[in-house]
């Protein structure tokens, strides 16, 4: 497998590494450390200078990859004189070419100078070579003389800023030495644009063999290029994809921390790889290190945030701690890089600045919450693989990817044989961990996707349940009501009228009259307890025995008959509370089994009775004692009978109407007719619940003496 990363990537790296001790080295480090873009090579050193100045260039060393910005002549100034061989230079201090800021020249920088280098080229297999010259790094812009003639330009040199063009030529250029022995390289170099931006204001040139510098800068750029599409087509695929699913699901916000974490990787790999092959000015170079650390924070941060929301209920207090600590973190970062570029568009004066962090406590922090944020991911991971959370396996695989990639996948491959594509090895590393997250987002999203169709069947199941339910609840309501006398008894010295307003089910009301041949009316008002099916049986079994109860039989010998045929019927906790009453002529006979006080409106007086009877319901003890009480009543007179639903009404407020307001009720109507009252009474509930709906059975019985 061809290495792609050739003399042009190794003589940055060399460069890198001699700028270690500069602020701006750091965060590159840190950049390319991440994605494991530095390389093992030794770094290549050119031939050693001799004393007499003039640097002896081999075929080795230019095969091996020869550096030229070590030990040239300099010169402050502009002099086009300065390009001919002839001109004597001894004078000159010697200098590096990449230009320290803590190692300036002694005679200074003033925007523009000369650099003189004597080659003595002994080897004739050199005369006349094609050989590459590249430029690893430049920052201002440069004139390139071989011999005195004009061979190449840099951008465009000039002697003020406006004038000034910088560019960074990445590509090799062609270069070749006659056959004289010795050869000069002069540069015309002008810096003013980035002079006070950057930890070195210089250049670095490096000679190589022509075809293999092409061929390593063709690779360089299609594997780059290469990897830098696909990775970001797959990312920008990953984060549209689970971004979609939080829109149409936005419960789901792992969804929306996932999207957020592949597409900031996707762009971190983009920018990294545009900071590596393609950028060409200094200016792109601090672009591009504010778009990667705010790239970077985003990250992290969505990395956390979206484990803490798979594997928590709901957002740990210690995410709001890294969420202001990133946002800190990314403010201070950019306002450093930012700072030395405000202060030029002003004219301040930037001494002491240089081009990256200001100071060393970004790079303290990045790496410090780096490290803390990887720690908290891997807390949870474990945590959760330990609790055998579902799918944490998942997670704990995807983590353990890259090393089982690269270490047991390829020693089993390179055992066999075989190599593996760089691209596509590098691909499988960093892709593995997203796609295993991706995998448990989808799985969640299947499980989810059944329950939800398991669920919205148990529901179609249930309404139809409900529905049939609905429908038998109606017919039986409708049988209820069919069982109740549709007319009151017509009888010359009494007026009566009755009314039952049923609740939402079936319920357990009931009311019905017998009327003898000598006009003996007998009226029963009835409470079955409980709703529902088996309420009704109640009512059903409980009109059944009452109709046919012997003429003219006591009250108390029908109660017991009816609690008789109730406990027949063997339905466990269901009893009917039942009040008798009999009027003959104007004489009144109550008996009652449990059943609310009748209340009795004197017309004389002007007042009302109210009369409780005790007495255990129906369907229970066989033979229990019941009450009951004779009342004579005069014209006028008005008896209320009614089961507990009016009294027992409840508000917003769960407040009862109660007994004593019912009797008030009662009494503000009582000489007016029965139909009247029942009104008056129906209308006072209604206004008493106030929206709220009826719980129970409302029956109201009213009887007047004409």
């Amino acid at each position: 497998m061809k290495d792609i990363y050739g003399p042009e990537f190794r003589e940055r790296r060399n460069a890198i590494s001699t700028l270690m001790k500069h602020k701006l080295v750091l965060i590159l480090h840190l950049i390319l450390t991440i994605f494991g873009f530095i390389c093992e090579a030794p770094a290549q050193e050119g031939e050693p200078v001799r004393v007499t100045g003039i640097r002896i260039l081999t075929l080795d060393a230019v095969e091996a990859g020869t550096n030229l910005h070590g030990s040239w002549k300099y010169h402050p100034g502009d002099n086009p004189e300065w390009a001919s061989p002839a001109f004597d230079d001894t004078g000159w201090e010697s200098t590096n070419t990449l230009m320290f800021r803590p190692e300036l020249p002694e005679s200074g920088w003033e925007g523009i100078g000369w650099f003189r280098l004597r080659l003595s080229i002994p080897d004739e297999r050199l005369w006349n070579m094609p050989l590459a010259l590249r430029v690893p790094f430049q920052v201002g812009a440069s004139e390139i003389y071989l011999d005195g003639e004009l061979i190449y330009k840099f951008g465009t040199v000039g002697t003020r800023e406006g004038e000034e063009k910088p560019y960074w030529k990445r590509d090799p250029q062609v270069i070749s030495f006659s056959s004289k022995t010795e050869h000069l390289i002069a540069i015309r170099y002008s810096n003013f644009s980035s002079y006070q931006l950057t930890p070195m204001f210089g250049f670095s040139l490096m000679l190589s063999p022509l075809n293999d510098s092409i061929e390593d800068r063709v690779n360089i750029v299609r594997d780059g290029t290469t990897l830098q599409m696909v990775w970001t087509a797959i990312s920008v695929f990953l984060m549209l994809q689970h971004l979609l699913l939080f829109i149409f699901y936005p419960r789901a916000r792992e969804n929306l921390y996932f999207a957020l974490l592949t597409g900031s990787i996707g762009a971190f790999v983009f920018l990294t790889f545009q900071f590596l092959i393609l950028a060409t000015s200094t200016a792109q170079l601090r672009d591009l290190i504010q778009l990667l650390v705010c790239v970077y924070v985003l990250m992290l941060l969505s990395g956390m945030l979206f484990l803490h929301t798979l594997f928590y209920p709901k957002l740990l207090k210690l995410s709001w701690f890294f969420l202001i600590g990133w946002i800190v973190i990314a403010c201070v970062c950019l306002f450093s890089l930012r700072t030395p570029l405000d202060l030029v568009l002003t004219g301040e004066d930037m001494s002491g600045y240089a081009f990256g962090f200001s100071t060393g406590i970004e790079i303290v922090l990045l790496v410090l919450f780096t490290l803390l944020t990887f720690l908290e991911m891997a807390r949870v991971i474990i945590i959760a693989i330990l609790k055998k959370k579902d799918g944490a396996w998942i997670f704990g695989l995807g983590s353990l990817s890259p090393f089982i990639f690269t270490f047991v996948l390829g020693d089993l491959v390179s055992q066999a044989g075989y190599t593996i594509n760089r691209q596509l090895g590098v691909l499988s590393i960093l892709l593995a961990p997203l796609f295993s997250m991706s995998v448990y987002l989808a799985r969640n999203f299947s499980r989810t996707s059944r329950k939800l169709e398991t669920e919205v069947l148990e529901r179609q199941l249930l309404e139809v349940e409900n529905t049939r339910k609905t429908e038998e609840l109606e017919e039986a309501r409708e049988l209820q009501m069919s069982m109740l006398p549709q007319t009151a008894p017509q009888l010359a010295n009494l007026d009566v009228a009755f009314e039952m307003r049923p609740a939402t089910e079936v319920g357990g009301d009931y009311y019905d009259y017998n009327l003898t041949e000598d006009d003996q009316l007998t009226i029963a008002v009835g409470d079955a307890t409980g709703h529902g099916t088996n309420a009704g049986l109640v009512v059903s079994a409980v009109k059944s025995l009452f109709k046919t109860s012997p003429p003219g039989a006591e009250n108390l010998e029908t109660l017991e008959r009816i609690s008789q045929g109730i406990k027949s019927m063997n339905l466990k906790r269901l009893y009917m509370a039942m009040t008798l009453a009999t009027l003959n002529g104007n004489k009144l006979t109550l008996a009652a089994a449990g059943m609310p006080p009748a209340l009795i409106y004197r017309a004389e007086e002007n007042l009302v009775e109210e009369i409780l009877l005790e007495g255990m319901p129906l369907g229970g003890f066989i033979g229990a004692e019941r009450q009951e009480a004779p009342f004579d009543l005069q014209i006028g007179d008005t008896v209320l009978l009614m089961s507990d639903g009016l009294p027992e009404m409840l508000n917003p407020e769960n407040e009862m109407l109660d007994y004593p307001k019912t009797k008030e009720l009662f009494e503000e109507v009582a000489d007016q007719p029965p139909e009247a009252i029942i009104d008056h009474l129906f209308k006072a509930s209604v206004a008493w619940a106030d929206g709220e709906p009826q719980a129970d059975d409302i029956t109201l019985v009213v009887i007047k003496v004409k």
